[in-house]
């Protein structure tokens, strides 16, 4: 297990788990991004990455993508 700002562009990993606050974890939740679904990366710009979540892009910056876990 690892952040997702560890997992290398174009590679594919399942969340595993989120560590951030409720309010962030709501966030997240909203977006798609929820224990056992498909991630993968498609771009890092600075820190802050581009990731394709059940078929739709969503930016997250460097902060938040640390917080969530992911399992290659």
């Amino acid at each position: 297990m690892m952040p997702l700002t560890m997992l290398p562009v174009g590679k594919e990993a399942v969340v595993n788990r989120c560590v951030a606050k409720e309010t962030t974890k709501k966030f997240l939740e909203g977006l798609g991004i929820l224990p056992g679904t498909a991630i993968s990366v498609l771009a890092e710009i600075n820190g802050d990455l581009i990731v394709c979540i059940r078929g739709s892009r969503v930016a997250l910056n460097k902060g938040i993508a640390q917080q969530l876990m992911v399992q290659v």
